[in-house]
């Protein structure tokens, strides 16, 4: 079921509408000052609704009406608890006129409404939010976040944001590296508890920029839990870049990079290639699972046989071996976690730093031996010669 509001062409459902109210210039006025929404199954409009809002942080439910051949079937029920989900950070209480119909007052008892008021029944918007869903979904967007290069404090104000916005006002949270921890409930809930790993992955901000965008809605109200969960679901499918931009961009920041830290411009220019290769056989890596250990001192060999090798063709004129390694392992060194590890940790994240700290240094120690055994090889075995 996909529920949607409708802003253009309101005046096209009035005919349908007038099944809940005949009055067609009422219905034209509740059009006007409130909001429509469909619930809509396999294409096939099923209920429509109009919702219109007061100034003491209330809204009514002026007509709902279902399609005669769906009735009895839970359209109603579940667009009230979507209209319930929707307006629960705007709006305290949710009103509906009482009606002569005993079939619509039962209705609206299983819905939840209260029989307190001479006029209206009512019923409060807090209530229809399921705590163990708005964990599980703020759970989710913190996963995809620090799984994809997030800043810990980012997972952590993503999280609470999303559970504050759907009423979850106890919220512990506690965020490692590899790892979530959360305790959040409400007045009327014991507390509930979720712990998550969350193992390492490859970074991807085109990700991480999406899910911060989504909980910003989420926070302003314009977004419910259901349509939260599709939208995640989404964003976690993004593709990547095609293989040949990633691996050509890694080539060229191997050259560019070579060349600002002191390279000449045709060691940056053969550093282009070893970028390229380097991060190739990184992406042929990550694709089998290899080990990261092994991922980045094969890297390193690979580096500094290349750059060897580059070195013996004359063409190419009196080459340094540090002018091609320094722009050929950038495509190796992992700039954003060792970024990330220093804001935790001025952040005074301490355990998050120093875990991500060791794991950037530890990166370095690797490539280090690759190419320091790709050396060792050529000037023991080799004999400093081709």
């Amino acid at each position: 079921m996909n529920i949607r509001q409708v802003t253009d062409g309101k005046e096209d459902y009035i005919e349908l509408l007038r099944a809940g109210d005949p009055d067609e210039s009422r219905i034209r006025k509740l059009l006007e000052k409130g909001e429509l929404f469909l619930l809509e199954e396999h294409g096939k409009l099923r209920t429509l609704c109009i919702v219109i809002f007061s100034e003491e942080k209330k809204c009514e439910i002026k007509n709902i009406v279902t399609i005669k051949k769906d009735q009895g079937k839970g359209y109603g029920r579940y667009m009230i608890h979507y209209i319930c989900e929707h307006y629960c950070a705007q709006y305290d209480w949710v009103y509906m006129k009482k009606e002569r119909c005993l079939d619509i007052m039962e209705f609206c008892e299983k819905c939840g409404f209260s029989d307190e008021d001479e006029k209206y029944l009512k019923k409060e918007l807090m209530s229809e939010i399921d705590t163990k869903r708005v964990i599980n979904l703020a759970m989710e967007a913190g996963r995809m976040l620090l799984k994809n290069g997030g800043e810990i404090f980012r997972v952590e104000e993503t999280m609470m944001r999303i559970c504050h916005r759907f009423g979850v006002k106890y919220v512990d949270l506690f965020t490692l590296s590899h790892g979530l921890f959360i305790c959040a409930g409400t007045d009327k809930e014991k507390l509930y508890t979720k712990v998550k790993q969350v193992p390492l992955s490859s970074t991807h901000l085109g990700i991480v920029a999406e899910v911060n965008d989504l909980s910003r809605e989420i926070a302003a109200g314009h977004v419910g839990i259901e349509e939260a969960w599709k939208k995640l679901k989404q964003i976690n499918k993004m593709p990547t870049k095609r293989i040949s931009y990633q691996i050509a961009a890694a080539g060229l920041s191997a050259g560019g990079l070579g060349y600002l830290l002191g390279g000449t411009p045709m060691e940056a220019f053969v550093a282009i290639f070893v970028g390229c290769a380097v991060f190739a056989w990184s992406l042929f890596a990550g694709k089998y699972g290899i080990s990261k250990i092994l991922v980045h001192i094969v890297g390193g060999i690979i580096i500094a046989s290349m750059a060897l090798a580059a070195m013996q063709i004359p063409a190419f004129g009196n080459l340094r071996m540090e002018g091609i390694v320094t722009g050929g392992i950038m495509p190796l060194v992992p700039g954003l976690a060792f970024v990330n590890a220093i804001r935790d940790l001025a952040d005074s994240d301490y355990l998050a730093g120093t875990v991500k700290m060791i794991d950037a240094v530890m990166v370095f120690v690797y490539i280090a031996i690759g190419v320091g055994a790709a050396l060792a090889v050529y000037h023991h075995v080799l004999g400093g010669v081709l």
